[in-house]
């Protein structure tokens, strides 16, 4: 008869192959974790994944946390979009958290990987949720007493399809209350049937949560069975669009949020495919961004690269692995401008606070031409917005290509701190994104608050475009009467 595997107890972590147990260490005594790619005997390795000395790079890399284990079965994809943005991903089954052997707390980002926990006998992510929020350790803790500690001490969570099941059943999103109880739930999709298709999301404009920002649309495949999302009481729901913590909606084939089937795959409330809480630090969504990494993912690849041979080879979804990397980075210093219009590098010993309405009069000398360039030849995106501003149109004083310490800035109202940005074909260009960054950073150093739009924007969605200038403009002098009150 031939021997059955022998397969190890589930209540106990997973053990290396090795001579002696428990965690294994390098020569330097610094802990080796070790990847667990299943349960069934024979299939675990003993490589070391991640921390590893001939990999860190001077800067302190970003630390990504991929929990596996029990039916789990996304991690690789999860690992390999966050190499992608440059981030050091490490693999480790979730019995080596629960037993201590690995510390959530090493690390930046805490993941949860989408799958069939516990073969979602119970339902979706209910069995591994009870587990985080039940188990405890030596110490009398549970994982879901560290995670909210991580949280509290400014890190990040993320799920994806079953991962935010398992947020949600969590009460980690999205936790209006503070108290980590449940508040919505996932259930079966209205179809009935379990949904393999790619869609189209929009990404909600009031959102905070870093995961997103400067992300207007995403195409993303979907693969679940349990992705409605429903929201009980009307006060629930009016909170969650209250703070904007819908991130994420399906829509349909011109970008409009919608409920029709297949776009929304599933008929989630508010047409809602992701959630934030409300520090924006814990982010989950249904579709799965780490399977579109590379154009080469998407099944129309093909005619897309014929029609734009120029199309970016990059998939939609590894934007989101990029955001939180390079926001978990901190902000990069101002750069220099790769194209050499619109900025100039500021003496050492210009102060902030000296420049906070305009600039000085050298830096004016050497930005003045470029300034008067742009407004005799702008493009028809700022000139389309200009016409919306000028006058005071808003019921605010925008002024057009101003000098904001050694910066041109498009549009800017600066009793309100208020800056508008057109991001033409130069932003598109090599090197384009870091000095973005550090112009960025460096404006917001001084107070402002920046609002970007893309030329279509502008042309095709003008209502849209000024409708979010208004409610940034209401949110400014609202917070000002309140600070007048107080």
């Amino acid at each position: 008869m031939e021997e059955q595997p022998k397969l190890p107890d589930l209540n106990t972590p997973p053990r290396p192959q090795l001579d002696h147990g428990g965690p294994v260490t390098d020569a330097n005594g610094n802990l080796l974790v070790l990847g667990f790619k299943s349960v069934d005997a024979g299939h675990e390795t003993t490589q070391p994944l991640g921390h590893s000395s001939a990999q860190t790079a001077p800067q302190q890399p970003v630390r990504a946390l991929i929990l596996t284990g029990f039916g789990i079965n996304c991690e690789e994809e999860f690992a390999a979009a966050y190499k992608l943005a440059g981030a050091e991903p490490t693999i480790v089954h979730l019995n080596q958290v629960l037993h201590g052997h690995v510390s959530i707390h090493d690390y930046d980002i805490l993941n949860f990987p989408g799958g069939f926990s516990f073969g979602d006998d119970l339902g979706s992510g209910v069995v591994l949720a009870n587990k985080l929020r039940y188990r405890k350790n030596a110490e009398g803790r549970t994982l879901l007493d560290d995670i909210k500690k991580f949280i509290a001490n400014g890190k990040f969570v993320m799920g994806i399809c079953n991962g935010f099941q398992v947020l949600v059943k969590l009460g980690l999103l999205p936790n209006l209350s503070g108290n980590v109880t449940p508040e919505v739930t996932l259930t079966h999709n209205a179809s009935g049937r379990y949904e393999d298709r790619w869609v189209r999301l929009k990404v909600n404009p009031e959102s905070n949560s870093p995961f997103l920002k400067g992300i207007d649309t995403l195409e993303v495949p979907v693969r679940h069975g349990e992705g409605r999302l429903i929201i009980k009481g009307e006060e629930t729901l009016a909170e969650i669009e209250a703070q904007a913590l819908n991130c994420l909606a399906y829509t349909d084939f011109d970008g409009s949020p919608t409920d029709v089937y297949p776009h929304n795959p599933n008929g989630a409330d508010l047409n809602c495919a992701g959630l934030t809480d409300t520090t924006g630090q814990v982010f989950g969504l249904m579709p799965h961004p780490e399977a579109f990494l590379s154009l080469y993912n998407h099944p129309d690849w093909a005619r897309r690269k014929r029609l734009n041979p120029s199309i970016s080879e990059e998939g939609d979804g590894l934007r989101l692995f990029r955001n939180i990397v390079e926001h978990i980075r901190g902000p990069h210093p101002p750069a220099p401008s790769p194209v050499g219009r619109g900025s100039q590098t500021a003496p050492a010993e210009t102060s902030i606070a000296g420049s906070v309405f305009t600039t000085t009069p050298q830096k004016w000398e050497a930005l003045k031409e470029y300034a008067r360039d742009m407004r005799k030849q702008p493009t028809p995106a700022e000139e389309r917005l200009w016409e919306e501003l000028r006058g005071q149109k808003l019921d605010v004083k925008f002024r057009r290509q101003h000098a904001i310490d050694a910066y041109i800035v498009d549009f800017v109202t600066i009793p309100d701190k208020l800056i508008v940005e057109v991001d033409g074909d130069v932003h598109a260009e090599v090197g384009q994104a870091e000095y973005d960054a550090g112009r960025t950073h460096a404006l917001q150093e001084l107070g402002y608050q920046l609002l970007r739009f893309t030329n279509d924007e502008v042309l095709t969605q003008t209502e849209k475009v000024l409708a979010t200038i208004q409610r940034h403009l209401d949110q400014t002098n609202q917070t000002e009467r309140l600070r007048s009150n107080s």
